[in-house]
């Protein structure tokens, strides 16, 4: 409902006033100025009332193919993700599947759900083309039926990964482009991802994708057009601004596999800064953060260039860091959801970098936190439960030097897109009415995060969750 809107008894500021949404706008902060005509009228009941929350990294074109196909992040065991496998490949060659007639799984983790190889995957699946994602995104096993169906024999080497003999072993590497192109690309409807946003109550959100290209730009922009998509929506991976969205820095990939060159990428850097454009560096490793970092600061640093991830981050990088103000995207959400794999894969002496968070603060680095959906939960309650536990899905502790308080954490989603690590947004008269109201006082909240304790979500003064 739009109009006017009244939200009585909201605890804002650690005070109990009554907030006025009007046009779009917060109109008013107070007590005992009660407007007489209001088209609605909210009982906050005490809960409090918060600027809604901006996930300063996210991929939402991933996040609702992945609501679309089988997700094997639910499933805790092999015989649990092979059992969801065999349903959804049984389910395809009795009807017509996803993507015209592809089985779609994501979330493939090989510590939770065991080695898959080609054998494993065609015996679950049978006489069906089905692509299983690994859990970071980068990479697709296809079945064998899958693998005819797209003449994987003609695909670029560099991303067919072949075993000794020289013959496929299913699995293609940074192969998006490759097999969208033979796949077909489908519009996937966004209606679920903007429920899902608005009900952990946040109301924009930072596409990271690096290279959107036009036809994901445009489905995208066929979203909002409909109303399917309703949050603010900052883009990163587009060249010149788009309508309707908010413009971000331009985002470059750091990556250690395709090889790393600092004056190369300070070259581009500067080619982007020219444009009057900040970057945003995908940077995770220890070596590409440290590419990252040396090529911004060859290139001249410009305000709002950032780092996506910085998950392996060298301490003596922090001073430069905060010297030139770049700012850190973090996902908090990692040490919780793949913290047990990264304990037993990252190199011993980086294990006191991984995912920091109390270090950048104390150097003074500006942070803001993103949940990289759909690589983790889009929940920013859940990540900033981690943030406070630093613990894994098996309750093994990561780096607890990094711990912050929760509502240190919950600042890093309250900054503008514009500004992340900046000040906080505040729920004051002017303000543009995007806002979240749980059914708890916010220290409730912080003592014990969760995000059923959002009760509604506004997005330009209209309600969007009851």
């Amino acid at each position: 409902m739009s109009g006017r809107t009244l939200i009585r008894d909201a605890e804002v500021d650690g005070s109990l006033v009554d907030v006025l949404l009007d046009g779009g706008r917060v109109a008013m902060v107070g007590t005992g100025r009660r407007p007489s005509a209001a088209d609605q009228v909210i009982d906050a009941a005490g809960g409090a009332l918060l600027p809604g929350l901006h996930d300063h990294h996210v991929h939402l074109l991933a996040m609702a193919a992945r609501l679309g196909g089988v997700d094997l992040d639910p499933c805790d065991t092999p015989a649990a993700a092979d059992a969801a496998i065999t349903a959804a490949a049984a389910v395809a060659s009795t009807a017509d599947a996803s993507e015209g007639g592809w089985v779609r799984v994501a979330g493939y983790d090989e510590h939770r759900h065991g080695p898959l190889d080609l054998e494993r995957l065609d015996r679950l699946c049978g006489p069906c083309a089905v692509r299983v994602q690994h859990r970071t995104g980068l990479s697709w096993l296809l079945s064998t039926f899958a693998q005819r169906e797209v003449g994987l024999d003609d695909a670029p080497p560099s991303i067919v990964e072949r075993d000794r003999t020289g013959g496929p072993t299913g699995w293609v590497h940074r192969g998006d482009d490759w097999l969208g192109e033979r796949i077909g690309h489908r519009d996937q409807s966004l209606a679920a991802v903007s429920r899902a946003l608005a009900a952990v109550g946040i109301t924009g959100v930072t596409d990271a994708t690096a290279e959107l290209g036009a036809g994901r730009l445009a489905q995208l922009e066929r979203a909002r057009g409909s109303g399917e998509l309703v949050q603010h929506v900052t883009l990163l991976g587009v060249d010149e601004p788009a309508a309707g969205f908010g413009s971000g820095p331009r985002k470059l990939l750091v990556d250690e596999q395709l090889g790393l060159d600092p004056d190369a990428l300070a070259g581009r850097i500067a080619a982007v800064h020219r444009t009057h454009r900040s970057v945003a560096l995908h940077a995770v490793t220890r070596a590409e953060n440290i590419t990252a970092v040396t090529a911004i600061l060859a290139a001249g640093p410009r305000p709002g260039d950032r780092i996506e991830h910085g998950a392996i981050m060298p301490f003596e990088l922090d001073a430069q860091l905060a010297a030139a103000g770049i700012t850190v995207i973090i996902q908090p959400a990692l040490v919780g959801e793949r913290g047990d794999h990264h304990l037993a894969v990252v190199d011993p002496d980086d294990l006191a970098l991984l995912h920091r968070q109390a270090s950048f603060l104390a150097a003074g680095v500006r942070l803001a936190a993103g949940s990289d959906a759909p690589v983790t939960s889009v929940d920013p309650w859940r990540a900033i439960a981690t943030a406070v536990s630093r613990r894994t899905r098996s309750g093994a502790s990561v780096g607890p030097a990094e711990r912050v308080d929760a509502r240190t954490a919950l600042g890093w989603y309250l900054t503008d897109p514009t500004d992340p690590g900046g000040a906080l947004r505040r729920v004051e008269p002017g303000a543009p009415a995007d806002l979240c109201l749980l059914d708890v006082p916010l220290g409730e909240m912080l003592a014990a995060p969760d995000a059923a304790h959002v009760h509604a979500t506004w997005i330009d003064g209209v309600m969007v969750r009851p």
